[in-house]
């Protein structure tokens, strides 16, 4: 079980070292999506998007560390991991990752992104950025930050707590959703159509993450981001 004390230097170093990892996992996806140019030296880009990886995830595991202890957020205490993390989770990421497919299918089903299908492999891979990467930059670090500021700005009590952390979670939804433009226009020169699915299929997600961490902890939300991840990507592309 862990509790506030969780809330130390070695575990931020360890999701530090987690979004290293998951930096390497999305590099097969990328490529073969064609976001990276052609002759491009696949040693180049491991290494310097390595070290961008490190400061850019470092910075936010920090600046998550100083900011966590100044909110009311508790991502990281879990009193049953079933219950709080393993059942919302799973459920989540299932029921999300259907309506991801369900709207793919039938309102955006003449978008030219929905016939875009890389290798199964690696889509399994890049469930692990999603999972960690994502997470930890835009819900522990972002979410956070956003929340820290109203707090410190508008200095609301407890019975507007909740509407403060609604319309962060939605800041945040749309950040996530408009951090997968650039891949878009990296692939094509995209209609206003493409970049309302993207923003859609995406901001939908971002909303239910966002939610399951200030309710149920970062690992909860990991855990429906990875679900969600392996449905679109894996089981029903």
């Amino acid at each position: 079980m862990l509790n506030d004390k969780a809330l130390n230097k070695r575990l931020f170093f360890v999701l530090w070292i987690l979004c290293i990892i998951g930096y390497w996992s999305v590099l097969p996806y990328v490529r073969y999506l064609g976001v990276l140019p052609p002759d491009a030296q696949i040693m180049k880009i491991i290494l310097f998007g390595t070290l961008q990886a490190a400061l850019v995830f470092g910075l936010a595991c920090w600046l998550s560390y100083k900011l966590l202890p100044k909110t009311d957020l508790h991502p990281f205490v879990i009193k049953d991991i079933r219950k709080q993390v393993i059942y919302p989770g799973v459920l989540a990421g299932v029921l999300v990752g259907l309506i991801i497919y369900g709207l793919d299918r039938t309102v955006f089903q003449n978008s030219l992104l929905s016939v875009v299908h890389p290798p199964i492999w690696t889509g399994a891979l890049a469930s692990l950025y999603g999972a960690i990467n994502e997470e930890v930059l835009l819900r522990l670090f972002l979410f956070t930050l956003v929340y820290f500021l109203f707090r410190k700005l508008c200095k609301f009590n407890n019975q507007r707590r909740i509407y403060f952390l609604w319309i962060t979670n939605i800041l945040v939804a749309l950040v996530f959703g408009l951090g997968h433009l650039p891949a878009l226009f990296g692939l094509t020169t995209p209609t206003s159509f493409d970049i309302f699915r993207v923003m859609l299929l995406n901001g939908i997600p971002g909303v239910v993450f966002g939610y399951l961490f200030w309710t149920r902890g970062l690992w909860a939300a990991m855990a429906a981001h990875f679900v969600t991840d392996l449905m679109i990507h894996v089981f029903i592309v």
